[in-house]
């Protein structure tokens, strides 16, 4: 016999014509009593998502977390067929029947694909393997040392910080430069207005510098949390969709870190494919 995930997906698939991607994972209630963020209905689109949902190793357990969306397949009459919750990696198929989680051959693929029909916010479990794939994982210092050296001023230049920025910041800390007062940052404001005048060079250069922040303290705790206060007003969605393509990967980066601090999801997909498909695969 084969493994019996597997065997149940053969037939649920056989018999799918819609599925619906639904808010939320276990845990919130009824399907059908939440928001419906996109909808899977072409056979080609359906044989894509079979694919990436299907195809990959069984855990044997299941993880802990609720999950983030769900896949909610339906017959040729809209009646379900069967749920899988998506966690990040993992698809967890029928989980209080099976427990048995699939983690998924493609996973980057599936959050592509995903964020493209209604769940951009699963863009944001890549930013992690962005960041390492990209070598800006932190070291043994975790924020940047005030001073100079290697660990200090240096990493001032290696993370593109604008130039006219980085005397000031090399006397303090990364972590402190996470909370200096807003007197401080508008000076910061100012002096980047008189070097990038045109406000889309300096969304650029300040997407720039937050996607050359090591992952994660730096770049949620200390430098980054400055660069996103900087940023606020610059619509950097709409200055990065004005460059050429494929987007520099510094600046994707930048974007979707980002984008992980809006109050609601912000659909990047488009923007962030080919260079997320040239790092990840």
């Amino acid at each position: 016999m084969g493994h019996p995930v597997r065997e149940w997906l053969d037939d649920a698939w056989a018999r799918t014509r819609i599925v619906q991607v639904i808010a939320g994972g276990e845990g919130e209630g009824r399907l059908s009593g939440r928001d419906v963020l996109g909808w899977i209905e072409g056979p080609d689109e359906l044989a894509q998502l079979r694919a990436l949902t299907a195809e990959g190793r069984f855990t044997g357990d299941v993880c802990r977390c609720p999950g983030s969306v769900t896949l909610s397949l339906h017959d040729a009459d809209g009646e379900p067929v069967g749920s899988g919750t998506v966690h990040s990696t993992d698809v967890a198929w029928e989980r209080a029947r099976f427990r048995d989680n699939l983690t998924v051959a493609d996973p980057v693929g599936l959050m592509l694909f995903l964020a493209g029909r209604g769940a951009p916010g699963l863009l944001l479990h890549l930013v992690p393997r962005l960041s390492y794939a990209m070598g800006l994982g932190e070291g043994v210092h975790r924020t940047r040392q005030a001073g100079h050296g290697p660990y200090g001023s240096e990493e001032l230049a290696r993370r593109q910080v604008p130039a006219s920025l980085r005397p000031a910041l090399a006397k303090i800390s990364g972590r402190a430069a996470g909370q200096l007062p807003e007197a401080q940052v508008d000076a910061f404001r100012e002096q980047l207005a008189a070097d990038y005048p045109d406000p889309a060079g300096r969304a650029v250069a300040l997407l720039t510098w937050l996607g050359g922040l090591p992952h994660p303290t730096e770049a949620g705790f200390g430098e980054g949390v400055l660069v996103l206060r900087l940023l606020e007003g610059l619509d950097p969605v709409r200055r990065a969709a004005a460059l050429p393509q494929p987007l520099h990967d510094r600046v994707v980066l930048g974007l979707l870190r980002w984008a992980w601090e809006q109050p609601a999801d912000v659909d990047l997909v488009g923007l962030v494919e080919p260079t997320v498909r040239a790092l990840l695969g």
